[in-house]
């Protein structure tokens, strides 16, 4: 059983080596000679009459149209006619030049318009003539060449110069014969080509023959394969023809068409080559026949050959074909007036297919199930990649010619146990063979499988669960090659629906049941329950991170596991050997807690932990001590301190400070408190900052009347003593640091108002010297 497409061309391949140029001519032969006996020579076509031919009006004399050969080059054709946008001149070959000419007052065509659906042409060459055929059909072969034939240019997929060859009854409508194999599609540049990378794919390349070369023997840069112009006429009724091919809106590059001489003629029809390059093969053992019986006419005989050899005793117009090989038939319609055609035949591999079963697993104990019946393709066709099921149906014969197929087979019920199916497979070559599908239903189920994990962290009652060991274990049950498909009810993985990814979380907290079905290559072996249980994985929040102020020991402090949740079925266990939820501790260090929950889950103990590790940093309250630097009268206090906390500075209960620095301290006695950090406490200590007053006034009204050192520390002197001078460094008082001061009298008797000296002599060996004012 085979579809057949007809296709109306003929192929020939043939390569154009670097020998001679085809030669043309434009004077030796008439437009009625070119015609009559150029092209047709045949007693098979009478009444040619030429009507028009229009070429263009080049100053030179020459013309677009005219006889060529050719010349002992590699050209397909030996001879015909040559119709051109150009001059005929600049046709033969090599295609070293641009063909690119005008000619004044050279227009266009509007039937050519018409018939391709264009507008603007111009540069029209034509021929017209009459003719009568004394059979049922014509044909003639041509190939179109261009200058428009442009490799790796965009433009060849936006430009064509036009041809037709059209053909009308006299006094009927024109039709364009001059078409793409198989279609109603113009030949042109832009309907026939290789593609242009990155502008336009191949179109119609089957009907290509290439770019050309420079050493080509016609001037053109691309061209055709060899067509073929066919088509059905009535006998003995008067035709007209056109042949006209233009340039499309200017004459820029030129184009051509070449008609080969002798192949306008009547022509037998057998039909498309039924072989392997058509894809249409016949199939083993079919039968067929080839009819020559033309239309209107009745011939003289027929005669039919097989690979060249003439069959004894086929005389009549069919002739019924059981093995492979080229036939042709020559019908004699007499007056020297003989039609052929040719045809390959060929005949495919033999198809073959294998009946098998197929198993569903059943929900119900009735032996009935829902099948996908396609999944028995891969052993009917046995490994054929040109077969394919296309089709299901009920009895052997509905599948052998294609009816009613069953109209649901991806999801069939069978009617009845053990029912039988046929599958109708289908080779690339339309062959058709049929297998039995014998549907079976199975029971099988196997234990309950049980699988645990921990759940995803922060996601307390769901975990990740991967099928890959149960899907191992299900296999050693059914087969190495069984599939294993997981579902989330025993419907779906009965209907074989939604299946589940690998891995996959489970969508109900801490318990869920889910089913695995499992198949061979005949379809479902078994089912089994998978029961998925969660273990809550140990979380925790809170400190990680303690204070342990090692100025109260032996006191203790608390430090927590953090766990989250509820702790009555967690185990505790920590790095110095406690088991509660919380320990206490006085000693700084890392301590790590490992908390485990288990389950039972079918007689087996399942277990979760996490590890935490919590830190306990040492503090305490600082020892502390100053120094006093800079310059007299403008000291800078600095705070040192011992101790392992982290600490804050603070002078005279002013705001505290990062830094243990002050500068700029006033004179006399200043309160320093160094705060920990970790509220481990704070330390006060006292410091004292000498300063020498710049002037006094012992006038005694209560102020500033002494002269006397700031900022002694009475238990602790730093001074040895200080010793006053006047301006001739004469000594006139060594203070008593521990009196009130100098009162400004020598001898008793007062000192006038003016700058004195002192020299301060420090216990350490120092000595500081200056200056001040007595005013009164």
């Amino acid at each position: 059983m085979k579809s057949f497409v007809f296709l109306l061309f003929t192929i020939l391949c043939f390569a154009i080596p670097s020998a001679q140029n085809i030669q043309v001519d434009a004077t030796t032969y008439t437009p009625q000679q070119l015609v009559e006996d150029i092209l047709i020579d045949s007693g098979c076509i009478s009444n040619v009459q030429v009507s028009k031919t229009v070429s263009g009006n080049f100053a030179d004399g020459d013309k677009s149209f005219g006889y060529f050969s050719a010349n002992g080059s590699a050209f397909p054709f030996n001879k015909g006619i040559v119709m051109s946008t150009g001059k005929l001149k600049h046709v033969p070959g090599p295609n070293n030049n641009l063909s690119d000419d005008d000619a004044p007052g050279w227009t266009g065509d509007q039937d050519l318009e018409t018939a391709l659906n264009i507008t603007n042409t111009t540069n029209a060459t034509i021929i017209e003539f009459d003719f009568v055929p004394n059979a049922d059909n014509i044909q003639f072969r041509y190939l179109f060449a261009s200058e428009e034939y442009q490799e790796g240019d965009p433009n060849t997929c936006i430009y064509s110069d036009a041809f037709a060859f059209l053909i009308k009854p006299i006094g009927g409508n024109y039709t364009n014969i001059a078409v793409v194999p198989g279609t109603n599609t113009p030949v042109l540049v832009t309907t026939v080509h290789s593609g242009i990378p990155g502008s336009c794919p191949p179109i119609n390349q089957t009907y290509f023959e290439g770019w050309n070369g420079s050493n080509v023997p016609i001037n053109f840069n691309g061209q055709t394969k060899i067509l073929v112009a066919e088509t059905p006429v009535t006998v003995n009724q008067g035709y007209h023809i056109k042949l006209v091919i233009a340039d499309e809106a200017n004459y820029r590059y030129d184009s051509a068409v070449f008609l080969e001489g002798e192949s306008f003629n009547i022509a037998a029809n057998l039909g498309p080559d039924q072989s392997f390059v058509t894809y249409n093969p016949l199939c083993e053992n079919e039968i067929y026949v080839l009819d020559a019986t033309p239309q209107g006419t009745t011939p003289i005989g027929y005669k039919w050959f097989r690979n060249g050899t003439l069959i004894p005793g086929e005389t009549s117009a069919q002739l019924t074909v059981t093995t492979a090989g080229t036939y042709k038939v020559e019908i004699d319609y007499g007056s020297a007036c003989i039609a052929t055609d040719e045809v390959l035949i060929e005949y495919s591999a033999p198809v073959t297919v294998q009946n098998t079963e197929l198993f569903q697993c059943e929900p119900t104990a009735d032996g009935r199930a829902t099948f996908n019946l396609f999944e028995t393709e891969t052993i009917i066709i046995n490994g054929d990649p040109l077969l394919r099921v296309y089709s299901f149906h009920k009895n052997f014969n509905d599948a052998e010619n294609n009816l009613s197929p069953i109209p649901n087979p991806e999801s069939y019920t069978n009617t009845r146990p053990n029912e039988i199916v046929y599958a109708r497979a289908v080779s690339e070559y339309d062959c058709v063979c049929v297998a039995e599908v014998t549907l079976k239903t199975t029971t099988n189920t196997v234990s309950d499988f049980f699988l645990v994990n921990c759940s995803i962290d922060g996601n307390p009652g769901f975990a990740s669960f991967n099928f890959s060991q149960t899907t191992s274990d299900l296999q050693i049950l059914f087969g190495n090659n069984a599939e294993v498909t997981y579902h989330l009810s025993y419907d779906d993985a009965i209907s074989q629906i939604n299946p589940l990814p690998n891995p996959f979380i489970n969508s109900e907290e801490n318990t869920q049941t889910i089913y695995a079905r499992i198949d061979g290559d005949r379809g479902c072996l078994g089912t089994a329950k998978i029961n998925l249980n969660v273990i809550n994985t140990p979380e925790f929040e809170g400190e990680e991170a303690y204070i342990y102020c090692l100025n109260t020991f032996p006191e203790t402090i608390t430090i927590d596991s953090g766990l989250i949740g509820n702790s009555a079925d967690a185990q505790f266990e920590w790095s110095n050997g406690e088991t509660t939820a919380s320990i206490e501790i006085n000693e700084a260090g890392t301590y790590t807690v490992t908390v485990t929950r288990s389950k039972t889950i079918n007689g087996e103990k399942y277990s979760c932990a996490s590890t935490r590790t919590i830190t306990v940093l040492p503090s305490e309250t600082a020892q502390v001590s100053y120094k006093l630097t800079g310059n007299v009268g403008n000291p800078i206090l600095t705070v040192i301190v011992e101790g392992v906390g982290d600490y804050l500075y603070s002078l005279d209960n002013g705001p505290y400070q990062q830094s243990p620095i002050f500068e700029n301290v006033s004179l006399g006695e200043h309160i320093i408190l160094v705060k920990d950090t970790n509220g481990c406490g704070t330390t006060t200590l006292i410091a004292y900052v000498l300063g020498f007053p710049n002037f006094f006034t012992p006038n005694n009204d209560g102020y500033h009347d002494f002269w006397q050192v700031e900022g002694l520390d009475r238990e602790n002197e730093q001074l040895e003593r200080v010793e006053i001078f006047d301006r001739f460094s004469k000594i006139l008082y060594i203070l008593d640091l521990n009196s009130s001061g100098w009162d400004g009298t020598y001898n008793g008797k007062q000192m006038s108002s003016s700058d004195y000296w002192y020299k301060a002599i420090f216990k350490n060996g120092k000595i500081y010297r200056g200056h001040f004012t007595l005013k009164r």
